[in-house]
């Protein structure tokens, strides 16, 4: 992230040198190749930022169905306590009526038994007023019936105290039934208390990491729309350079074409010329032959016949003069044949051309530099001080010139500072 910061400050930084002068057409796509590789970055960036939010949204996906998990058990856990509550209310109003029947029955038997105590301590006293009911019977019949009314009687008494006992036992055990199962649903309320109270920890916690994902998300969010508004700021400026170098080509294409137009024009001419003044010209020819003969002795005598061929092992395929060109081509071996420096000096200029590739001049001399066309890749840049012999490049950098070819030019400058160009075979 930092490096791709970095190269966005460049690239504003060499945008902004364009703005402030007239670029050239070298500088122009240097400024779309660097705008390309940024949006490279760009582009890589945003692939990064797409995958880190499909990541964070699976994880955000999965966190939120374990929190649905836990709200669904916890809902089922409150049911169940609900539930159990609910019966645990109903055990406990059924052991309370039990309690209150035992309470009912005990309070019964404790009457039955005072009644009971009281009417054996009446019998005590009153045994020989009993008796004598009994000894007034009629007959021994009569004596057995009022004998078995009395102990009926007291019989009756007991059983009902009987029963009543029971029935005490019978509801005591019951209330410590209930009890032992609303004790049971007591801790089992307890236990699922526990529970939804350990989920719902796990609820919060999970909760709190669905909102740091969200979060993420939401600042990778933030980042991709300010990468994307970058780059489609990049693609506006790199079609503007596009369009900058479009019209740059076209207007040194216009040039070319009106340069090969008057080229054309002029070499018509000197064919109507050469037509209607044959002598004439070949009087002229050899007036500037020698005139070039005449100004030969003003070069550095160090430098006639010591240029060496700059294209290692390939030959003259149109000599200078050609059809009026001021260039000797030179044709090479294969495509991209090795260019070395015709001589010791040193690199003034390193021009490019989208036709015409590389054009590299070295300067020998105050009165002579050479001229090297079609290079693919300069590997010497202005400035540098090159050997006789020092590989310069190769050829193959334009479309208009053969990829194994070159034009090559000798400059002779006068101490005037006026330069022109001459046969580059007059110093091999």
């Amino acid at each position: 992230m930092h490096s791709l910061w970095m190269f966005v400050l460049l690239w504003a930084f060499g945008f902004h040198l364009l703005a402030f002068g007239q670029p050239s057409l070298n500088q122009l796509q240097q400024q779309a190749e660097q705008n390309r590789r940024l949006q490279q970055l760009q582009q890589q960036r945003i692939e990064q930022l797409n995958r880190d939010l499909a990541n964070l949204d699976a994880a955000t996906r999965q966190q939120l169905q374990e929190l649905r998990r836990l709200e669904a058990e916890i809902t089922r856990l409150e049911r169940e306590r609900a539930d159990l509550t609910r019966q645990i209310n109903l055990l406990d109003g059924q052991k309370k009526q039990a309690e209150a029947r035992i309470a009912s029955l005990q309070k019964e038997l404790e009457g039955l038994r005072e009644r009971l105590s009281a009417l054996l301590q009446s019998l005590h006293r009153e045994r020989a007023g009993r008796y004598l009911p009994l000894l007034r019977a009629e007959s021994f019949t009569d004596l057995s019936v009022r004998s078995k009314w009395v102990g009926v009687l007291g019989q009756h008494q007991t059983d009902l105290m009987d029963r009543i006992k029971n029935t005490v036992r019978q509801l005591d055990e019951e209330r410590v039934r209930l009890k032992l199962l609303i004790d049971t649903l007591t801790e089992r309320r307890a236990e699922r208390q526990q529970r939804i109270q350990a989920l719902a920890q796990n609820r919060q916690t999970v909760q709190l990491t669905v909102a740091n994902l969200r979060q993420q998300q939401a600042g990778r969010q933030v980042i991709l729309r300010e990468t994307l508004q970058a780059q489609a700021q990049l693609r506006t400026e790199l079609n503007r350079l596009q369009s900058r170098i479009a019209a740059e080509l076209r207007r040194i294409a216009e040039e070319r074409r009106r340069a090969e137009e008057e080229r054309r024009r002029r070499e018509a001419e000197e064919r109507r010329q050469r037509e209607q003044q044959a002598q004439r010209q070949r009087e002229e020819a050899a007036r500037r032959e020698r005139e070039a003969v005449r100004e030969i002795p003003s070069v550095p005598r160090e430098l006639v016949g010591a240029l060496q061929f700059p294209v290692r092992g390939g030959r003259i395929a149109e000599a200078y003069g050609f059809q009026g060109n001021d260039w000797q081509t030179l044709q090479g071996e294969e495509a991209s044949s090795t260019i070395v420096a015709a001589a010791d000096g040193v690199v003034i200029d390193s021009l490019f051309i989208a036709n015409l590739g590389y054009t590299l001049t070295i300067r020998h001399s105050d009165q002579i530099a050479t001229q090297y066309v079609n290079v693919l890749e300069p590997r010497v840049s202005v400035g540098q001080r090159v050997g006789q012999g020092q590989v310069i490049g190769f050829t193959g950098g334009g479309v208009l010139i053969p990829s194994n070819q070159m034009w090559f030019r000798v400059i002779f400058i006068d101490d005037n500072g006026n330069f022109r160009y001459v046969d580059p075979s007059r110093y091999y």
